[in-house]
């Protein structure tokens, strides 16, 4: 049984990678980290993780009710897939409000299909995660599928 559950343990590790994430402006209190993980019946989660690191309040401010985006590229920069990709967001302001040490978790799982509904053949992409706010952060990482 405890054999079971470390090789249980070990596949989960394999196909998670957590990327922690810079970007631009000044503001260090602001940490961004996105990973994901394949799932057993074939679609890929990510989970997309901000935190005030900071001892003031935090706004994350966006101009529509969108937060986040998260895309995928086959090289050399094709777009494949995006989270955003045929939704409507709200014309409103948005404000995320995280206090000192809090954080906020979001998920999207994909079908591995792209934009067009076409099945994803396997290989090394790049993916982008991305909060869409002000401040905003970026993060690029590799994704094998």
């Amino acid at each position: 049984m405890k054999a079971r559950i470390m090789m249980l343990a070990g596949l989960f590790l394999a196909f998670t990678t957590i990327t922690a994430c810079d970007f631009p402006g000044t503001n260090n209190d602001l940490r961004f980290l996105a990973d994901y993980q394949k799932n057993t019946e074939g679609t890929i989660t990510f989970t997309l993780t901000v935190r005030n690191e900071g001892s003031k309040i935090l706004d994350l401010v966006s101009k529509t009710s969108q937060i986040y985006d998260i895309e995928v590229y086959r090289e050399p920069g094709t777009l494949v897939w995006n989270w955003a990709h045929d939704m409507s967001f709200f014309m409103v302001i948005t404000t995320v409000t995280l206090q000192p040490g809090e954080q906020k978790t979001y998920q999207v799982t994909w079908n591995v299909r792209s934009n067009e509904g076409e099945p994803v053949p396997p290989g090394t992409y790049s993916a982008r995660a991305r909060l869409v706010t002000e401040p905003s952060a970026s993060c690029r990482f590799e994704l094998t599928i």
